[in-house]
């Protein structure tokens, strides 16, 4: 099963709705054994990334995996424009939800200029 997430200013009629720093989602049909957040996160501005968050791991199952892949930035760092770039330290907050991090890249693309990218692995224990 693939899961379709999607965020949007506006409601619709399935996804994460952001409104006025609101989040709302609801995993249907229930939880699935992979998830895949792929730069959906680092659309959305800081202060509504950690609710984002809690509800991916909503829709990972107990031996689920989670594989995130975004840009990367350190602070002190300049994040640029959206999409911003994600700290290793916002992403941590997956692990305070229950998963455990199983793998974890931080390189640089073949774009020109090379862009920093963050792909890792997360599995939610058996329950």
């Amino acid at each position: 099963r693939v899961l379709d997430l999607i965020c949007s200013y506006k409601r619709h009629s399935r996804g994460i709705v952001a409104e006025k720093n609101q989040m709302n989602y609801k995993c249907s049909p229930p939880p699935f054994d992979f998830v895949l957040e792929i730069y959906t996160l680092q659309v959305l501005s800081p202060e509504l990334r950690e609710a984002a968050m809690d509800r991916i791991v909503d829709c990972v199952r107990a031996d689920g995996t989670l594989l995130v892949i975004s840009r990367g930035w350190d602070e002190p760092d300049d994040p640029g424009q959206m999409p911003w770039p994600l700290l290793k330290a916002e992403l941590r907050h997956f692990e305070s939800c229950g998963l455990m991090e199983v793998s974890s890249e931080d390189y640089f693309d073949d774009e020109q200029p090379p862009v920093r990218r963050l792909r890792i692995e997360y599995r939610r224990e058996t329950e």
